[in-house]
């Protein structure tokens, strides 16, 4: 298994959306380093791993007893506006030879006073429903949780398995989860239960007798729901679905006879009403321009001709009237210019000029003025066809289009209205239509009230049952007195014993192997090789003991803090190595309290080899200086938490301190 993305949303400290990256770019870089102050988020991304793969089930550091819904609430960012929060994980495994690409994502929002969860499981790019409504049982075919505590671990709490009873406790619960002994207690558990459910039976014969009234009851109910659900299920399908079908065809034939026209038939009345009075207020106002200056358009050209007329007289009249002033004038300039010049040349041409003018003067006054014209009657003359007709030609351009469009809606009103079908033609399509209606409606009423008689009977079932369980739960302490019981239970007994005996045997046959795996980490990770020549795991009590030199018992005692961590790591190690699973390895805070020759044997021969894929989880004490000079060869991808107190957020950046551009 690969983890390839880790995605917070509004989860804990981390406000909005962020990622991480987390694949190895190559198999000899496994190492994901990310660092953080404490308080800045790196724990919050251990739960967040365990949380999307195991939700309520997972093992999260801060719940402290809290039940889920609450822990899910306390895990929104105090920050997020919607009260939601979300965890995306991206993972590859191997699953009968083939490679898997898994997403889960896990969100949830406050509504009301609880909080909803939704989970969604994609694998291979494709929504995965069974996969999705299964997966607490399925994931436990990927990544066991009964063994993620060897796999996903903090760091400063590792010392405490050195000690005798903390051992203890981890070896009984690895070894069993490795050797699917959980199904072995399972099995011994279901016998005890047996037990108890034999010893009911002896109860007197008066509690006998409840017990088989309460199950006759229980049963009646059974058979009632059952038919009730089978009368549901005839409604729906041959009543609902059934007549549905059949008024989705009569829709159909109700259309083609044109009853979508019928049903409009109002709405087209109204549009014809419409378009014909539009189309008479066109006509009124045309009649009323008809009846002003529109006629006026028709004698355009006589119009002008008049116009030209009046301009011509009004020069006669002029003509008339300057006539004999210019004369007069005239002969006066001609006398004076005789006295004062003596050219006469330039007498000649004036004289020939008024001699001119005066005679076409004369010939334009002598015509006849026929329409003399008023000074008004000009003026309106002008601004009639300068003005008024230009404006009645535009309104009457406008209300001839007008009229055009009116009579075109009206006509398409009259088809409209001429195509629609008699009602005798569509009376009995519509009927049955109708009549489907009612029925669809009648039997839909129907279903609902047996829906809420089923939901009635099955809270009746569940109250019954409830007493039953009750009434059994009573005699369960009742004694064994029939000869049939007392030989289950002693069978029962027996097989236990077979039971605890298998399971002794199979914790011999394979702890040997365990002890031989954490003892070869051991030695891998101890700074004195001398120190602890081998070790051995008391299949009855779990106990582990260690043996030093000349083979004598080493007290765990004896160790340092450092050496007692390290035993802590190599118990978590080796049980990874006996699990046979490929899995990813995890670790908060991963030096704990180690001192400097401690830390670089795990720097040296764990990180690198504890999983083809480790997730290192450092405070700016720990994997720094010549720590990180070391490991660097094996680091594929770092980041850094970085925490604001002012917003209480922590972002996630690239790179891992100050020095991972030192190392670089």
């Amino acid at each position: 298994m690969i983890i390839d993305e880790l995605v917070l949303h509004n989860f804990g400290v981390y406000a909005g959306r962020q990622s991480l990256d987390l694949k190895p770019p190559t198999r000899k870089k496994p190492v994901i380093l990310i660092g953080g102050l404490n308080g800045g988020g790196k724990t919050t991304l251990l739960d967040a791993i365990q949380l999307c793969l195991f939700g309520p089930l997972a093992h999260c550091s801060n719940r402290n007893g809290l039940g889920y819904e609450e822990y899910l609430k306390k895990c929104i960012h105090r920050g997020s506006k919607n009260g939601e929060a979300a965890l995306e994980l991206s993972f590859r495994c191997i699953i009968d030879g083939e490679e898997q690409a898994y997403r889960i994502h896990r969100s949830w929002r406050l509504t009301g006073k609880s909080c909803k969860e939704t989970l969604e499981v994609i694998r291979n790019g494709r929504f995965d429903r069974a996969l999705t409504e299964n997966w607490s049982s399925q994931v436990d075919d990927i990544f066991p949780i009964n063994i993620a505590h060897l796999f996903l671990f903090d760091g400063e709490k590792v010392e405490g398995y050195a000690s005798t009873q903390s051992s203890v406790s981890l070896i009984k619960t690895a070894l069993e989860n490795l050797l699917g002994l959980d199904i072995v207690d399972q099995l011994d558990k279901d016998l005890v239960i047996l037990e108890k459910r034999k010893k009911t039976e002896s109860k007197n014969n008066e509690e006998q007798q409840k017990i088989q009234e309460a199950e006759e009851a229980i049963k009646k109910l059974q058979r009632e729901i059952v038919n009730l659900k089978q009368e549901a299920a005839s409604i729906k399908t041959l009543e609902i679905d059934k007549k549905k079908a059949r008024l989705k065809k009569v829709q159909g034939e109700y259309r083609k006879l044109g009853g979508d026209l019928y049903d409009k038939r109002t709405e087209i009345e109204v549009v014809q009403r419409q378009a014909r009075e539009g189309l008479e207020a066109i006509e009124r106002a045309l009649r009323e321009i008809a009846s002003e200056t529109l006629p006026f358009l028709f004698v355009d050209n006589l119009m002008t001709a008049v116009v030209e007329r009046d301009n011509k007289e009004e020069e006669c009249r002029l003509s008339r009237d300057v006539l004999k002033l210019l004369q007069k004038r005239d002969e006066e300039i001609l006398t004076k210019l005789k006295k004062e010049t003596q050219d006469q040349a330039a007498l000649k041409a004036l004289k020939d000029f008024s001699r001119k003018d005066l005679s076409k003067r004369k010939k334009l006054s002598a015509q006849d003025i026929v329409l003399a014209l008023p000074e008004e009657v000009r003026l309106d003359l002008n601004a009639l066809m300068h003005s008024e007709l230009i404006a009645t030609k535009g309104q009457a351009k406008k209300l001839l289009l007008a009229y055009e469009e009116a009579l075109e809606n009206l006509e398409h009103a009259n088809v409209e209205l001429d195509s629609i079908p008699n009602f005798d033609t569509i009376a009995a399509i519509a009927e049955e239509y109708r009549h489907l209606q009612e029925e669809i409606a009648q039997a839909e009423l129907r279903l609902k009230a047996l829906d809420m008689e089923i939901d009635k009977q099955e809270r009746e079932l569940e109250r019954r049952q409830q007493s039953l369980g009750r009434l059994l739960e009573r005699n369960i302490e009742t004694l064994l007195v029939q000869e049939d019981r007392e030989r289950i239970l002693k069978h029962a007994d027996r097989l236990r014993n077979t039971l605890l005996s298998f399971r002794k045997a199979v914790i011999d046959r394979h702890v040997r192997r365990i002890e031989a795996l954490v003892l070869e980490s051991y030695q891998q990770l101890l700074r004195k090789t001398s120190l602890v020549r081998r070790l051995s795991i008391d299949s009855s009590t779990f106990e582990l003991t260690l043996y030093g030199e000349s083979d004598q018992i080493l007290s765990p005692d004896r160790l340092s803090a450092g050496e007692r961590q390290l035993l802590s790591i190599a118990l978590l190690w080796g049980m990874a190595k006996a699990s046979g699973r490929p899995l990813p390895t995890a670790i908060d805070t991963p030096m704990g309290r180690l001192d400097t020759i401690h830390r670089m044997r795990l720097i040296e021969r764990y990180f690198p080899n504890a999983s083809h894929q480790v997730i290192l989880l450092s405070t700016d004490e720990e994997i720094i200086g010549d720590y990180l000079t070391k490991l660097w060869p094996s680091v594929g991808r770092t980041y850094q938490l970085v925490y604001d107190d002012k917003s209480s957020t922590t972002q996630i950046v690239s790179g891992y301190f100050n020095e991972a551009s030192e190392v670089a």
